[in-house]
């Protein structure tokens, strides 16, 4: 499969309003039920505006090879192309009305498509001097004759991408940079397997591509992961949009009066992003929408949206069965109208005045929420306090982002804990439905306790009654396969199909007011038989990584590091697992350091273990000490 299978222009022609020019290498596969397709590539306002980009997603039907705007499960391919438009308006006396608008698209399946962008805007800028296709059949050329895969059959399953992109407080990226032979192990490449030497190494989990075009050498950055749903460079430290985006969101307003139980569940003090993720786990349809900003302001909002409600690869099938329109504008309504759910960006005023066409509109140029009116609005009281997932989760954020001003991925991870929690809230009243488990495995639930820890009866009854709703939905949009939970139980069973749910039993380990009510010997125990090989112990260092703090309070103790995180404040499970080797029960004590053991027997949770001890002077000798005797 070419990088890139197309590329097209387009120009604002006087008499002919938005027209396509040039398609290479030929004519796009169903370009006649593609209608309006220039109008998506010329964003409204684009005269405002000397540049901009946007974005639209196209799925290939396999059946006649043909591009159409609707996924369709049974006939289309399993993923989106992307046509990824930057646009160019230049003044101009010359030019009638004074301006000439012209735009270059290419449509490829890479999610890194932005990487492309300076090579796109080199070829506009010759392309508007000369008019002339050949610049379009060179980019076709150079882009498509370099091979981006690190290695053959190279894949990394989706645990291990999970827990690569988790492992934040460690030297992880410095150890994937100088270490060679880590790097290919950890990505499953063996000895003699061929590399890609055309691919140079970062220090960002991610590599780069030298790609010649008019004489130039263009560095081109190509991820080593790649995240379900998510667009664009999961580990991105150089996303300079993701905080101003995403303080925006957390800034917004609620303007509505009209509350919804589904997505107001605090009522009007529901926190905006709150609502958000409410809105994707019940599947509404929402706006995006600025008539001041650029079209690429909008879809990095949109973009934003999708990284982190999905927790970067917890959950997927947002971009397909969800319908993602980046970019949309009034000729398109129709699309809406088929669509059960949608997230979309406008720049056209039309859609806030016909609230028929969305659930949720979020309005960028006034930092509002607005709840459509034709939204069911019981008149129930609205009674529910916040319980503590989203009060933990709310004040981590807004410590992390504001108090100690951390990186992208330190963020990132917060989301990605909570959207966790969140679903196994969610799924704990149907206790993980035995529908969603695979048919030609005979699994084994080795200790009973399931779905989400509460240490007590009456927080799990206020809790699960406050997302009750929300838990109907989701549960109607998972079983039919609207959106997929990537850590359902039985996806997380091991070697010998052997499940434990490992996120319940450490929770309840990690919760002191629980502790009279557990067997600890049994919890390690069934553990440390759960452990087999990489898969299992990969399996239980991510989960390790998913538990998140008790409280905000262990995250403000930290301000005696200078305002950063201490490793233990990033990774809770290990912590609980170190902190054993003092446990007054030596049967506890000997399974915690059988387990600690197995983690050595893996090279990746050996090389995370052995950094984790050495950062605590106590926690190494008490290990050494016990392993000795």
């Amino acid at each position: 499969m070419p990088n890139i299978e197309y590329i097209v222009t387009a120009e604002f022609h006087i008499d002919k309003g938005p027209s396509i020019v040039h398609q290479f290498p030929n004519q796009l596969p169903g370009m006649d039920n593609l209608y309006f397709l220039p109008e998506l590539m010329l964003p409204d306002q684009i005269h405002k505006r000397n540049e901009d980009y946007t974005l639209f997603l196209l799925h290939r039907n396999t059946t006649n090879g043909e591009f159409q705007y609707l996924f369709n499960k049974s006939t289309c391919e399993d993923n989106p192309y992307y046509l990824y438009t930057i646009v160019d308006n230049r003044k101009n006396d010359e030019f009638k009305r004074g301006a000439s608008i012209k735009s270059l698209s290419i449509i490829t399946k890479l999610s890194y498509f932005k990487n492309f962008k300076p090579l796109l805007l080199i070829c506009l800028d010759l392309y508007f001097k000369n008019n002339d296709v050949k610049y379009l059949e060179e980019l076709y050329r150079v882009i498509n004759e370099k091979k981006f895969d690190i290695s053959p059959g190279y894949s990394v399953s989706i645990i291990k991408k999970l827990l690569i992109t988790s492992i934040l407080d460690l030297p992880i990226n410095d150890k994937i940079y100088y270490d060679e032979s880590f790097r290919n192990k950890l990505l499953g490449i063996g000895k003699d397997d061929y590399v890609n030497d055309d691919l140079f190494i970062r220090k960002d989990l991610s590599f780069n591509s030298v790609i010649k075009f008019n004489n130039m050498n263009i560095p081109i950055k190509i991820p080593m992961l790649t995240l379900p749903d998510t667009i664009g460079d999961y580990l991105n430290p150089t996303d300079l949009n993701f905080k101003p985006s995403l303080i925006n969101i957390l800034q917004a307003k609620l303007v509505s009066t009209n509350l919804n139980n589904e997505l107001t569940i605090y009522g009007l003090q529901t926190p905006p992003i709150i609502i958000l993720i409410n809105a994707i786990l019940t599947g509404k349809k929402i706006i995006f929408l600025s008539y001041e900003h650029s079209s690429g302001y909008i879809i990095d909002h949109i973009l934003l949206t999708l990284k982190i409600i999905t927790g970067g690869g917890i959950l997927s099938g947002i971009l397909t069965n969800y319908n993602v329109f980046p970019m949309i504008d009034v000729s398109k309504i129709n699309l809406l109208e088929e669509c059960e759910s949608f997230i979309a960006g406008t720049i056209n005023p039309f859609f806030k005045q016909n609230d028929r066409l969305w659930d949720l509109m979020y309005d960028l140029d006034n930092n509002e929420f607005i709840l459509s009116s034709q939204l069911p609005s019981d008149d129930i009281e609205f009674k529910n306090s916040i319980i503590s997932e989203d009060a933990k989760f709310l004040s981590n954020l807004q410590l992390s982002l504001f108090n100690y001003n951390d990186d992208l991925t330190t963020i990132q991870l917060i989301f990605r804990r909570h959207i966790n929690e969140i679903i196994r809230i969610l799924l704990s009243s149907k206790n993980f439905n035995s529908n969603l488990a695979p048919t030609s495995q005979d699994l084994i639930l080795l200790l009973d306790g399931i779905g989400y820890y509460w240490a007590s009866d009456t927080n799990k009854l206020l809790e699960i009654s406050c997302y009750q709703l929300i838990s109907k939905k989701f549960h109607f949009l998972l079983y039919n396969g609207k959106l997929i939970y990537n850590l359902l139980l039985p996806n997380l069973s091991n070697e010998l199909n052997l499940m434990i749910d490992l996120h319940y039993h450490l929770q309840s380990l990690n919760n002191p007011a629980s502790n009279s009510r557990i067997n600890e010997r049994e919890i390690w125990f069934n553990i440390l038989k759960f452990l087999i090989s990489g898969k299992s112990l990969e399996i239980f260092l991510l989960i390790t990584y998913l538990i998140p703090p008790n409280s905000s309070s262990s995250l403000q103790s930290s301000s005696v590091h200078g305002g950063n995180l201490t490793i233990f404040d990033k990774n809770k499970g290990i912590e609980l697992l170190l902190l054993n080797l003092f446990n007054q029960d030596d049967q506890v004590k000997s399974n915690v350091i059988m387990i600690l053991q197995e983690l050595q027997d893996n090279f990746l949770c050996s090389w995370c273990l052995d950094k984790f001890l050495k950062s605590n002077l106590i926690y190494e000798l008490a290990f050494s000490d016990l392993i000795n005797e």
